[in-house]
């Protein structure tokens, strides 16, 4: 029949990409389809940092599973995405609320081998001279990484591909196809598809297409701000970012209403060309616009110069927005659901999704393939877990 396959992945960025490329390598037949292209979405519009420290302890499990995968991940997908592996972020502090609130988030994420630490002005300069002398100091993480976001969902996708995955551009999903309790496909447009599982990786969209499928399912998007200076020589040794958002959280009063609502920090990323991007914006429940908001983009980049003055001195090449998939409760849905047959969830990753991506696509594909996820416990990732109460 034409159009058919074993799986049929809806979206194809970062997350759809990984659970294609995973699933093709078993052999399996698979195809992707995806509304735009490639990191059309919200990997097209993501900062490079994988960072333990921000990862959720409900995550970790996953998030070490993919920490231990991208080590060698480039030379298994045959691909560079300018991965800088074990590196450290430098976290900011300013005042000695934030030298506070950094010590509490020390504290509550000791883990073996990822132990950050705090340290003084001195030593935040002797790390990165370009760092302004208006701090106390900051917070030491090691072990991070940083990446191309981009370069990694078309790095899944060549690898998918020359595995055997078609990805079918330009093809949104209007419509499942759904019988005696089962999906059997996906309509576009131009085109039916039918496979014997839908994986539904449609990131901020995916809340529609559960509906389609009659699974409640709820996205809350999350809009993030960014600008693009002028390349430049290289002058930072890592990335640089804010403490202040720990702050926010913990003590709301001290900040402006705009502060608050878009969760202000900073974070500095020089990429491999010398251009910086600068971002750090989480406005909750934005919808899908993904528009630039001056206002915000202004915050932004004061923020980031006092505390990296060189910045100022850049031209700004561009700014942009991109929205990711938040849940109700902050952690992804991932796998099967009793709602019904032959429909499988992988998404609401909200700013984890690069991060978490590898284990991802591992345990989906474990799952479908093998019956259960091997390597990693994604049962507290049912979809059909209980909603949160609601907040008081």
């Amino acid at each position: 029949m034409k159009n058919e396959s074993d799986f049929l992945v809806l979206g194809g960025g970062v997350i759809g990409s990984s659970v294609a490329f995973f699933l093709s390598r078993t052999g399996a037949k698979v195809t992707v389809l995806e509304r735009g292209d490639t990191a059309f979405g919200t990997a097209g519009a993501s900062g490079g940092l994988i960072n333990w420290i921000t990862c959720a302890e409900t995550q970790m499990g996953l998030f070490m599973r993919s920490q231990s995968m991208f080590e060698h991940l480039q030379e298994e997908l045959g691909a560079d995405f300018e991965l800088n592996y074990n590196s450290y972020n430098m976290q900011i502090i300013s005042n000695e609320i934030e030298w506070k609130a950094s010590e509490q988030l020390v504290k509550d994420f000791k883990l073996p081998g990822f132990e950050a630490k705090l340290i003084d002005s001195r030593e935040s300069h002797q790390l990165e001279p370009s760092v302004t002398d208006d701090m106390l100091g900051s917070i030491y993480v090691p072990r991070v990484h940083y990446l191309n976001p981009i370069k990694l969902a078309l790095a899944y996708r060549g690898a998918a591909e020359r595995a055997g995955a078609v990805f079918v551009n330009g093809a949104e999903v209007t419509g499942l196809t759904v019988e005696n309790g089962r999906v059997v496909g996906a309509v576009t447009p131009t085109e039916s598809y039918s496979a014997g599982m839908v994986v539904n990786c449609t990131g901020v969209w995916s809340d529609r297409i559960s509906a389609m499928a009659g699974v409640n399912a709820p996205i809350h998007p999350i809009r993030g701000e960014f600008v693009i200076t002028e390349p430049t020589v290289k002058f930072c040794n890592t990335t640089i970012s804010s403490a202040q958002y720990q702050t926010i959280v913990q003590h709301p009063e001290l900040f402006s209403p705009n502060a608050i609502k878009y969760n202000l920090g900073f974070s500095v990323e020089q990429t491999t060309t010398g251009s910086c991007i600068i971002h750090g914006t989480r406005e909750m429940n934005s919808g899908l616009d993904n528009s630039v908001i001056p206002e915000v983009i202004e915050l932004l980049i004061q923020t980031a110069c006092r505390f990296i003055p060189r910045l100022g001195s850049l031209k700004i090449m561009r700014t942009y927005a991109g929205v990711r998939p938040g849940t109700p409760d902050g952690d992804p849905y991932i796998g099967l659901t009793d709602a019904v047959q032959g429909f499988c969830q992988c998404c609401g990753h909200g700013g984890e999704g690069i991060a978490l991506s590898p284990a991802t696509g591992e345990a989906v594909a474990e799952l479908l393939t093998e019956g259960s996820a091997v390597h990693c416990d994604i049962s507290r990732f049912s979809p059909d877990r209980p909603a949160p109460a609601p907040e008081v």
